[in-house]
């Protein structure tokens, strides 16, 4: 067994028809909407670190180059399952949930974005992982950002799903517009999402979580970046920001994508659109051998 590995269970579940997401809708009164089973075949692992915090993480194995997604801040797996069911059935993936989600617990407090990219590297290594792209949305775009100023042996490249360089350019790009227009079922879906995230942890953990992007600004890390980077952003249906004001910098390396009337959410607004350009990017950064 794994020295690394803690626990590990074979998900054996049927496949989901369509991979549905999310529920659409709960109960009035239930108070947190079931978790959906993840398709098969996803292997699930539980890690443990070396400073106690516990990750889950699911792998879909395949040939080539692995992309490896992080959620977003109440994320889990179940928040790319949209985006899944639109990638090849045959990609390489892995899904790695941060040391609060999935219904662990972190051990501290003390997290910072510098933290997390650690953690997610760890758990990259320890999956024995030798050619990758590292992909995430929200806060999970943001590790992904972090990671690309560093110098990591086997990354082909970098996907930013609405990785917000610096706190401010969701005021100064996009007037704190996050969620945009959202359909009924969209809006239940989301609210069912983000209740599921929190359910577990106390209003002090939530609040020291929600703390962590604003303590971050990854413009040094894409100024120094060497991989190709994707930046995916949704519109919000209104004029597109400059990279000034969202804060990238104009670098050879880095591609700029929007969504057309998507927002923050783009995952559940728009997982096609999103899976277009991650396809895309990862088909132009081909290469036969992993890079150097």
């Amino acid at each position: 067994m794994d020295k690394h590995v803690s626990v590990v269970a074979i998900v054996g579940l049927a496949a989901l028809s369509g991979l549905v997401i999310l529920c659409a809708a709960a109960e009035e009164h239930a108070s947190v909407p079931e978790r959906v089973q993840e398709p098969a075949p996803f292997e699930k692992r539980v890690f443990t670190l070396p400073d106690g915090k516990h990750m889950n993480c699911r792998q879909r194995k395949g040939d080539g180059p692995v992309l490896v997604l992080i959620p977003g801040t109440w994320g889990t797996f179940d928040g790319f399952a949209a985006l899944i069911a639109e990638l090849p059935g045959d990609l390489p993936l892995v899904v790695i949930e941060l040391c609060w989600q999935g219904g662990n617990v972190p051990p501290t407090l003390d997290l910072s974005i510098e933290q997390l990219a650690g953690d997610v590297l760890w758990v990259v290594e320890a999956l024995g992982l030798e050619h990758f792209y590292i992909g995430g949305h929200s806060i999970g775009g943001m590790i992904a950002v972090e990671i690309a100023g560093r110098e990591i042996p086997g990354l082909a490249g970098v996907i930013a799903m609405e990785g917000w360089t610096h706190h401010t350019v969701a005021k100064t790009a996009f007037a704190n517009e996050v969620t945009g227009e959202l359909t009924p079922s969209q809006r239940s879906e989301y609210e069912a999402y983000r209740a599921r995230g929190r359910a577990h942890l106390s209003d002090a953990q939530m609040a020291a979580i929600a703390a962590i992007w604003r303590r971050w600004n990854g413009y040094d890390c894409l100024m120094r970046s060497k991989v190709p980077i994707l930046e995916v952003w949704g519109d919000r249906g209104k004029p597109r920001p400059p990279r000034e004001t969202l804060q990238i910098p104009e670098r050879p390396n880095i591609e700029l994508a929007w969504v057309t009337g998507a927002s923050h959410l783009m995952l559940i607004q728009a997982p096609k659109a999103v899976a277009e350009f991650v396809c895309a990017f990862i088909e132009r950064n081909a290469s036969g051998s992993p890079p150097e």
